[in-house]
Protein backbone atom coordinates (compact mmCIF):
# COMPACT_ATOMS: atom_id res chain seq x y z
CA UNK A 1 0.00 0.00 0.00
CA UNK A 2 1.44 3.53 -0.68
CA UNK A 3 2.51 5.80 2.29
CA UNK A 4 -0.50 7.45 3.89
CA UNK A 5 -0.91 11.15 3.55
CA UNK A 6 -1.72 13.50 6.27
CA UNK A 7 -5.49 13.02 6.97
CA UNK A 8 -7.07 16.14 7.66
CA UNK A 9 -10.75 15.30 6.24
CA UNK A 10 -12.43 11.98 6.50
CA UNK A 11 -15.67 11.19 4.37
CA UNK A 12 -17.74 9.13 5.99
CA UNK A 13 -20.07 6.65 3.80
CA UNK A 14 -23.03 5.73 6.03
CA UNK A 15 -24.92 2.36 4.31
CA UNK A 16 -22.78 -0.65 4.23
CA UNK A 17 -19.92 1.23 6.32
CA UNK A 18 -21.50 2.64 9.58
CA UNK A 19 -24.59 1.14 9.26
CA UNK A 20 -25.49 -2.74 8.94
CA UNK A 21 -27.81 -2.99 6.01
CA UNK A 22 -28.33 -6.65 6.48
CA UNK A 23 -29.64 -5.53 9.81
CA UNK A 24 -33.32 -4.93 7.78
CA UNK A 25 -33.57 -8.63 8.00
CA UNK A 26 -34.94 -8.50 11.35
CA UNK A 27 -37.34 -5.90 10.64
CA UNK A 28 -38.78 -7.52 7.78
CA UNK A 29 -39.21 -10.71 9.34
CA UNK A 30 -41.30 -8.08 12.66
CA UNK A 31 -43.37 -6.64 9.46
CA UNK A 32 -44.00 -9.71 6.99
CA UNK A 33 -45.49 -13.24 7.52
CA UNK A 34 -42.52 -14.82 5.94
CA UNK A 35 -39.71 -17.16 6.95
CA UNK A 36 -36.68 -16.40 8.00
CA UNK A 37 -35.01 -17.50 4.82
CA UNK A 38 -37.37 -15.34 2.57
CA UNK A 39 -35.88 -12.02 5.01
CA UNK A 40 -33.01 -12.92 4.29
CA UNK A 41 -33.38 -13.13 0.28
CA UNK A 42 -35.47 -9.92 0.57
CA UNK A 43 -33.34 -7.93 2.71
CA UNK A 44 -30.15 -9.39 0.08
CA UNK A 45 -32.24 -8.68 -2.81
CA UNK A 46 -32.97 -4.78 -1.77
CA UNK A 47 -29.68 -3.91 -1.28
CA UNK A 48 -29.33 -5.42 -4.57
CA UNK A 49 -31.89 -3.03 -6.23
CA UNK A 50 -31.64 0.05 -4.13
CA UNK A 51 -28.03 -0.07 -5.63
CA UNK A 52 -28.34 -0.94 -8.99
CA UNK A 53 -31.02 1.99 -9.20
CA UNK A 54 -28.53 4.35 -8.84
CA UNK A 55 -26.42 3.48 -11.49
CA UNK A 56 -29.14 3.41 -13.76
CA UNK A 57 -30.37 6.77 -12.96
CA UNK A 58 -26.76 7.90 -13.28
CA UNK A 59 -26.85 6.61 -16.53
CA UNK A 60 -30.27 7.74 -18.17
CA UNK A 61 -29.28 11.17 -16.81
CA UNK A 62 -32.19 10.75 -14.01
CA UNK A 63 -32.73 11.50 -10.55
CA UNK A 64 -34.93 10.38 -7.58
CA UNK A 65 -34.38 11.27 -4.11
CA UNK A 66 -32.74 7.75 -2.20
CA UNK A 67 -36.20 7.32 -0.29
CA UNK A 68 -37.76 7.22 -3.70
CA UNK A 69 -35.26 4.59 -4.79
CA UNK A 70 -35.30 2.70 -1.75
CA UNK A 71 -39.21 2.21 -1.78
CA UNK A 72 -39.31 1.17 -5.09
CA UNK A 73 -36.39 -1.57 -4.99
CA UNK A 74 -37.93 -2.69 -2.15
CA UNK A 75 -41.12 -3.20 -4.39
CA UNK A 76 -39.15 -4.33 -6.88
CA UNK A 77 -37.31 -7.51 -4.73
CA UNK A 78 -40.78 -8.18 -3.38
CA UNK A 79 -42.49 -8.87 -6.88
CA UNK A 80 -39.07 -10.95 -7.90
CA UNK A 81 -39.58 -13.01 -4.41
CA UNK A 82 -43.18 -12.92 -4.66
CA UNK A 83 -43.97 -11.52 -1.55
CA UNK A 84 -47.20 -9.66 -0.97
CA UNK A 85 -46.42 -6.66 0.59
CA UNK A 86 -49.60 -4.00 1.60
CA UNK A 87 -49.44 -0.33 1.86
CA UNK A 88 -48.45 -0.57 5.41
CA UNK A 89 -46.06 -3.35 5.26
CA UNK A 90 -44.11 -0.86 3.09
CA UNK A 91 -44.09 1.73 5.14
CA UNK A 92 -43.38 -0.06 7.81
CA UNK A 93 -40.29 -1.62 6.56
CA UNK A 94 -39.31 2.02 5.52
CA UNK A 95 -39.37 3.13 8.93
CA UNK A 96 -37.42 0.15 9.64
CA UNK A 97 -34.54 1.22 6.70
CA UNK A 98 -34.50 4.73 8.78
CA UNK A 99 -33.83 2.53 11.94
CA UNK A 100 -30.70 0.15 10.91
CA UNK A 101 -28.00 -1.06 13.46
CA UNK A 102 -24.57 0.72 13.57
CA UNK A 103 -21.69 -1.81 12.99
CA UNK A 104 -20.28 -2.64 16.38
CA UNK A 105 -17.14 -0.96 15.43
CA UNK A 106 -18.40 2.19 14.43
CA UNK A 107 -19.78 3.98 17.99
CA UNK A 108 -16.55 3.25 19.63
CA UNK A 109 -14.60 4.19 16.35
CA UNK A 110 -16.27 7.39 16.07
CA UNK A 111 -16.19 8.55 19.63
CA UNK A 112 -12.05 8.24 19.17
CA UNK A 113 -12.33 10.11 15.51
CA UNK A 114 -14.16 13.07 17.36
CA UNK A 115 -11.03 13.27 19.75
CA UNK A 116 -8.81 14.02 17.01
CA UNK A 117 -8.65 17.48 16.61
CA UNK A 118 -7.15 18.29 13.36
CA UNK A 119 -9.55 15.83 11.66
CA UNK A 120 -12.73 16.64 9.95
CA UNK A 121 -15.69 14.66 9.91
CA UNK A 122 -18.37 14.71 7.19
CA UNK A 123 -21.10 12.04 6.47
CA UNK A 124 -20.78 11.45 2.78
CA UNK A 125 -24.06 9.34 2.00
CA UNK A 126 -26.69 8.77 -0.92
CA UNK A 127 -29.46 8.96 1.41
CA UNK A 128 -31.79 12.62 2.01
CA UNK A 129 -31.18 14.58 4.48
CA UNK A 130 -34.68 13.32 6.30
CA UNK A 131 -32.78 9.56 5.92
CA UNK A 132 -29.64 10.42 7.08
CA UNK A 133 -30.38 12.69 10.33
CA UNK A 134 -33.31 10.14 11.40
CA UNK A 135 -30.94 7.16 10.88
CA UNK A 136 -28.10 8.73 12.72
CA UNK A 137 -30.10 10.24 15.89
CA UNK A 138 -31.59 6.32 15.80
CA UNK A 139 -28.19 4.72 15.71
CA UNK A 140 -25.67 6.95 17.55
CA UNK A 141 -25.18 8.80 20.88
CA UNK A 142 -26.09 12.03 20.89
CA UNK A 143 -22.73 13.18 22.11
CA UNK A 144 -21.33 12.09 18.76
CA UNK A 145 -24.02 14.26 17.05
CA UNK A 146 -24.22 16.51 14.93
CA UNK A 147 -22.03 15.42 12.50
CA UNK A 148 -21.52 17.60 8.76
CA UNK A 149 -23.64 15.85 6.31
CA UNK A 150 -22.60 15.69 2.45
CA UNK A 151 -25.05 14.46 0.43
CA UNK A 152 -25.61 13.56 -3.39
CA UNK A 153 -28.78 15.33 -3.82
CA UNK A 154 -26.71 18.77 -3.48
CA UNK A 155 -25.72 17.35 -7.24
CA UNK A 156 -28.74 15.01 -8.30
CA UNK A 157 -26.59 12.43 -9.06
CA UNK A 158 -25.33 9.13 -7.31
CA UNK A 159 -21.97 7.53 -5.98
CA UNK A 160 -19.81 6.78 -8.08
CA UNK A 161 -20.35 10.03 -10.53
CA UNK A 162 -17.42 11.89 -10.43
CA UNK A 163 -19.49 14.87 -10.03
CA UNK A 164 -20.37 13.94 -6.59
CA UNK A 165 -16.66 13.42 -5.22
CA UNK A 166 -15.87 16.70 -6.84
CA UNK A 167 -18.62 18.20 -4.77
CA UNK A 168 -17.41 16.83 -2.31
CA UNK A 169 -14.14 18.50 -2.44
CA UNK A 170 -15.69 21.55 -3.31
CA UNK A 171 -17.22 21.97 -0.51
CA UNK A 172 -14.23 21.15 2.00
CA UNK A 173 -11.77 23.63 0.23
CA UNK A 174 -14.98 26.78 0.35
CA UNK A 175 -14.55 27.05 3.95
CA UNK A 176 -10.85 28.89 4.99
CA UNK A 177 -10.62 26.55 8.16
CA UNK A 178 -10.89 23.12 6.34
CA UNK A 179 -9.53 24.36 2.97
CA UNK A 180 -7.66 20.55 1.55
CA UNK A 181 -6.45 19.03 -1.02
CA UNK A 182 -7.83 16.13 -2.66
CA UNK A 183 -4.57 14.20 -1.08
CA UNK A 184 -6.09 15.17 2.28
CA UNK A 185 -9.61 14.36 2.06
CA UNK A 186 -10.24 10.95 2.50
CA UNK A 187 -13.26 8.64 2.16
CA UNK A 188 -14.21 5.72 4.55
CA UNK A 189 -16.41 2.76 2.80
CA UNK A 190 -17.35 -0.69 2.91
CA UNK A 191 -18.54 -0.05 -1.27
CA UNK A 192 -15.86 -1.17 -3.66
CA UNK A 193 -17.55 1.16 -6.02
CA UNK A 194 -17.52 3.96 -3.61
CA UNK A 195 -13.47 3.37 -3.31
CA UNK A 196 -12.99 3.44 -7.14
CA UNK A 197 -15.12 6.53 -7.63
CA UNK A 198 -13.56 8.40 -4.98
CA UNK A 199 -9.70 7.16 -6.12
CA UNK A 200 -11.20 8.71 -9.68
CA UNK A 201 -11.62 11.66 -8.35
CA UNK A 202 -8.20 11.83 -6.56
CA UNK A 203 -9.37 10.91 -2.92
CA UNK A 204 -7.57 8.91 -0.65
CA UNK A 205 -9.96 5.88 0.72
CA UNK A 206 -10.17 3.15 3.14
CA UNK A 207 -11.97 0.32 2.31
CA UNK A 208 -13.70 -1.41 4.76
CA UNK A 209 -13.44 -5.38 4.29
CA UNK A 210 -15.27 -6.83 7.22
CA UNK A 211 -15.75 -10.06 5.91
CA UNK A 212 -11.67 -10.18 5.33
CA UNK A 213 -12.33 -11.79 1.28
CA UNK A 214 -9.62 -9.03 0.21
CA UNK A 215 -10.50 -6.88 -2.91
CA UNK A 216 -11.75 -9.27 -5.16
CA UNK A 217 -13.44 -5.97 -8.00
CA UNK A 218 -12.59 -7.33 -11.54
CA UNK A 219 -13.23 -3.86 -13.03
CA UNK A 220 -10.51 -2.65 -15.17
CA UNK A 221 -9.33 0.44 -14.26
CA UNK A 222 -5.56 1.74 -13.55
CA UNK A 223 -3.58 0.63 -10.38
CA UNK A 224 -3.87 3.89 -8.64
CA UNK A 225 -7.59 3.50 -8.56
CA UNK A 226 -8.00 0.29 -6.13
CA UNK A 227 -7.93 1.20 -2.12
CA UNK A 228 -4.76 3.39 -0.40
CA UNK A 229 -5.40 1.48 2.81
CA UNK A 230 -7.72 -1.81 3.24
CA UNK A 231 -8.45 -2.25 6.95
CA UNK A 232 -10.91 -4.94 8.91
CA UNK A 233 -12.96 -2.40 10.95
CA UNK A 234 -13.25 1.20 11.60
CA UNK A 235 -11.00 0.47 14.88
CA UNK A 236 -8.31 0.42 12.09
CA UNK A 237 -9.11 3.58 10.65
CA UNK A 238 -8.61 5.70 13.96
CA UNK A 239 -5.10 4.12 13.82
CA UNK A 240 -3.74 5.10 10.91
CA UNK A 241 -5.57 8.40 10.73
CA UNK A 242 -3.64 9.23 14.51
CA UNK A 243 -0.50 7.88 13.01
CA UNK A 244 -0.81 9.99 10.00
CA UNK A 245 -0.68 13.51 11.73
Amino acid sequence: MPNTTTIRVLALDIYGTILNTSSITSGIKQHVDISAEKAGQLSQLWRRYQLEYTWRLNSMGLYEPFDVVTRNSLKHAAAELQVKLSDDNIAALMDAYNQLVPFEDAVPALTELKRIPVVELIIFSNGTTEMVSTALHSSLPESLLPIPLHLVDSVKMYKPASVVYQSLLERVREAPETKRDAPDVWLVSGNPFDVTGARAAGLGAFWVDRSGKGWTDQLPLPENIGPMRIVRDLGEVVEIVRASQ
